[in-house]
């Protein structure tokens, strides 16, 4: 470690770190949330299940430290804000910069947010739906989980979709500006 560096204080070390390492944590945090999240939803926890001791799991292959009773809300208590963390901060990396000077292939990130949008607007719970209406269990799971889950993540899918979107459209406008050559012409071929 440099000189320079021990001098700067903790927290701005810390704070330079977490700069340079942006898309990086975001897209842990958003794939840790997604993962854990989803995991819970599917063992059939609801929120309504916080603190009871639930005997109607199978006991686990390995023995835990904790009660299970304490797993899943610690999951969903870490995941939920993970996730919207995560995928909030892909959001704002994605739209904030973008410019035909800087190669920062900010594209791959756009894609992911619309991946990640169009696939929980159109497969996702929809919080106006019927849960009868639900052809798979794990949307009526999320339901079940009441409608301040279901808004939340209809609404961040939107906020993923619109972000991942407009950055694709203007990667894809500064792009044609850049080669002119390559882009299509339906003038000349009418």
């Amino acid at each position: 470690m440099s000189s320079d560096s021990q001098k700067q204080p903790v927290a701005s070390r810390i704070a330079s770190y977490l700069k340079r390492h942006k898309v990086s944590i975001s897209l842990l945090m958003a794939a840790y949330g997604g993962f854990y999240l989803s995991t819970v939803i599917l063992s059939g926890w609801t929120v309504a299940d916080w603190g009871k001791d639930l005997v109607s799991y199978p006991p686990p292959a390995t023995p835990t430290l904790l009660p299970r009773s304490l797993i899943h809300p610690i999951f969903f208590v870490t995941s939920f804000p993970a996730l919207i963390v995560g995928t909030l901060a892909l959001c704002v990396y994605a739209l904030r910069g973008i410019s035909a000077h800087e190669i920062n292939d900010k594209e791959h990130i756009a894609i992911l947010l619309v991946v990640f949008g169009f696939t929980y607007i159109v497969i996702g719970a929809w919080p106006l739906g019927n849960l009868v209406d639900f052809p798979w269990e794990w949307q009526k799971q999320i339901m079940r989980n009441g409608a301040a889950l279901s808004w939340t993540l209809y609404l961040l899918g939107l906020a993923a979709l619109i972000a991942g979107a407009t950055s694709v459209f203007l990667h894809s406008r500064i792009y044609h500006q850049l080669h002119p050559e390559l882009s299509l012409d339906i003038d000349s071929e009418c």
